[in-house]
């Protein structure tokens, strides 16, 4: 008796694993990119971003959206031993501020170029693209997930709106 309750159990987390192993492919097959293709964004971000900060860092990303050979990573830096950087060695940085990391990517000949990095972003960029570049220039997709508080909707959406508007 005790075999089979213990086979039972195993087997329902067998079951409820195998489904979180294909929940999380299919996650990663949403968001359009393996992992080959986000240790190349992340590896073409580090030496911007460890170049700003004054000394080595590694990246923790809240969001990764790639769209049509742009890329937007939002994030924060962490010391390579995963604590807070020393931001007094940041010379952009006000030490006492939050400090977002927004970094816009173009791929361009099969390799990442850092377009726009602000390491130390004390409001989120996405939340100013207006002032900030002209508005939303890039990819629609690039925006997913972004929340600027618009009356008009998330970024994302304002950006296929306005293009569908200016399909002939």
């Amino acid at each position: 008796m005790f075999g089979s309750v213990t086979g039972a159990l195993y087997g329902r987390c067998a079951a409820r694993l195998g489904t979180l192993v294909l929940f999380a492919g299919l996650a990663g097959a949403a968001w359009g990119m393996d992992a080959a293709e986000r240790r190349s964004i992340l590896d073409a971000a580090r030496p911007a971003a460890a170049r700003d900060a004054g000394q080595p860092v590694k990246i923790k990303v809240d969001v990764l959206n790639v769209d049509a050979s742009w890329a937007v990573l939002v994030g924060e830096l962490v010391s390579p031993s995963g604590g807070s950087p020393d931001w007094k060695k940041a010379e952009q940085c006000h030490p006492d501020l939050d400090k977002m990391l927004w970094v816009v990517l173009k791929k361009s000949n099969g390799a990442w170029k850092v377009r726009h990095i602000d390491i130390c972003a004390s409001e989120p960029p996405y939340w100013s693209l207006d002032s900030l570049y002209g508005g939303l220039v890039w990819p629609c997709g690039v925006y997913t997930g972004l929340e600027d508080g618009s009356e008009d909707g998330p970024p994302e959406k304002r950006c296929r709106q306005q293009r569908a508007h200016r399909r002939p």
